[in-house]
């Protein structure tokens, strides 16, 4: 263990010191204070130590949890009982979801519990759907498309100022604890599938969880008033540095701590109604690897509670002086790539893709894909904000797109391009990209919450896009591979010796 332990750290920390680097020089180059730059600087070790002790903690505890639940309703004849469950499952994993409590306290006329309990509905509800689809082997495209029809139908009968928010608040649901999860839970529920079909339908439930919090917000906004207030204060903080972090991290423990009762509750619940599904050695392993999460949970919390968002926030207004849209632009390709290298959902993800397609998908080219759709969804996020274009427009065209896609893309890639989607959307870019983009729209005197908000959303479509480029481009290589095996074997047959 000790040894995975030192693997994560180190590919952690190759992950972060390029975004450290970055942030810290333009940070000098633009004249932001010294505190400030040296908080960032502490809070970056602490995001790489945040980063791989939750990493590590939940490969021993969730991950296992995930995939032995999933083994074990599915063996289950009832399927009422089968949806009830993973009901529950979705709830519980989704109101832990830090990124999700973090964009609920933005939002001033919703109640936080509000919030957060119709978003893990939405999750729960599409979790149920994943789970009927693949019971009974529906298809997925037909399920997306269906679905994004109803959503944007929806957003013509809503405020301008909650279409953002609702699409925003599904990319903040499938993070550090749902991704795991969900993703075990799939393979739990395809591993007594051996059809043609399995590999593929591994694949998609985070794709769809996703779906579920966009209709339920939407929902939602029907019963609360689309004027928004949004309080940029909570960028300030004028208490000494040691303070910051003993304060954030006392908060960062409760914050946790109580969503993560539910989770040991499952587990505890299934452990009981389920003997002799974990060994002694397993159960000591899973309790451990919860304490150990819950802890990475709490150091990452501090490191961009403290510094991150209000680094964040100061980087875009201080650009907005320069009144340079091209070096701001710039700034934004380099550190959206950076981000998505550094998401532990994303680490978690593509681990899985690998080993699950038995390394013919290697996590090194999903990654750089996944890295490229994050460069473009904040080119095409500073470009709304700079050029006043509708949120609708970017995601209607994009989603279009993404459905002619899934027409061409392998039926796997299409499944996994949804699952990147989701996973692609992590903390950093909840407390550290939102504020950049939020620091611009504050200083250009803009609405926060129709021309900044909807970042989260884009940066949850554009890998959609590039992942399923990428399944056409491995689909044509893996051809042409066949034709010239086909082609060689023509040419080294000795023909003499059929005559």
């Amino acid at each position: 263990m000790i040894e995975n332990f030192k693997t994560s750290l180190k590919e952690t920390t190759i992950s972060v010191i390029p975004i450290c680097i970055l942030v810290t020089i333009t940070s000098i180059l633009l004249g932001i204070d010294y505190n400030t730059i040296i908080s960032f600087i502490i809070s970056s070790f602490l995001l790489i130590l945040g980063i791989t002790t939750f990493t590590f903690g939940s490969n021993i505890s969730m991950m296992i949890i995930g995939e032995k639940i999933g083994n074990k309703i599915i063996k289950n004849k009832n399927i009422s009982l089968i949806l009830i469950s993973v009901l529950i499952i979705g709830f519980t994993i989704t109101i832990v979801e830090p990124d999700l409590k973090i964009l609920a306290t933005q939002l001033t006329n919703i109640p936080d519990i509000v919030l957060i309990s119709t978003v893990g509905l939405g999750v729960g509800l599409f979790l149920m759907f994943a789970t009927i689809k693949i019971l009974f082997k529906l298809n997925l495209k037909t399920i997306i498309i269906i679905n994004y029809i109803i959503i944007f139908t929806a957003c013509i009968f809503l405020p301008n100022e909650f279409i953002p928010i609702a699409f925003d608040s599904s990319g903040v649901t499938t993070g550090l604890i749902s991704v795991p999860f969900i993703l075990t839970l799939g393979i739990g529920l395809t591993s007594s599938r051996t059809d043609k079909d399995t590999k593929s339908d591994t694949f998609g439930l985070i794709g769809l969880c996703s779906i579920g919090p966009i209709i339920t917000v939407l929902l939602l906004g029907l019963l609360y008033d689309g004027n928004q207030t949004y309080d940029t204060n909570i960028f300030t903080n004028n208490l000494p540095l040691i303070n910051q972090y003993i304060n954030n991290f006392i908060k960062s423990i409760q914050d946790v701590l109580i969503p993560m009762i539910p989770i040991v509750l499952v587990f505890i619940i299934f452990k009981l109604v389920s003997k002799n599904s974990f060994t002694k050695k397993e159960t000591k392993k899973i309790i451990l690897g919860l304490i150990i999460t819950l802890l990475g949970l709490a150091i990452f919390l501090v490191s961009v509670n403290v510094s991150f968002m209000k680094t964040g926030y100061l980087i875009g207004e201080k650009f907005t002086e320069l009144n340079n849209e091209s070096l701001t632009i710039l700034f934004g390709i380099i550190i959206g790539f950076l981000i998505i290298l550094v998401e532990p959902a994303v680490k978690i993800l593509n681990e899985q893709i690998e080993e699950i397609t038995n390394g013919s998908i290697s996590k090194n080219i999903m990654q750089i894909s996944l890295s490229v759709g994050g460069s473009i969804a904040v080119i095409l996020s500073l470009l709304r904000l700079f050029y006043n274009i509708s949120i609708l427009y970017i995601l209607l065209f994009g989603y279009l797109l993404v459905i002619i896609l899934s027409f061409i893309t392998p039926k796997v890639f299409t499944a996994i391009a949804f699952d990147s989607g989701g996973s692609a959307t992590g903390s950093l870019t909840t407390t550290f990209l939102l504020p950049f983009i939020i620091g611009i729209c504050t200083a250009l005197e803009k609405n926060i919450f129709t021309d900044a908000f909807g970042l989260i959303a884009i940066m949850g479509m554009t890998p959609l896009i590039t992942i399923q480029i990428l399944g056409i481009i491995f689909q044509f290589k893996t051809k042409q591979k066949i034709y010239k095996n086909i082609d060689e074997t023509i040419i080294d047959y000795d023909w003499r010796k059929s005559i």
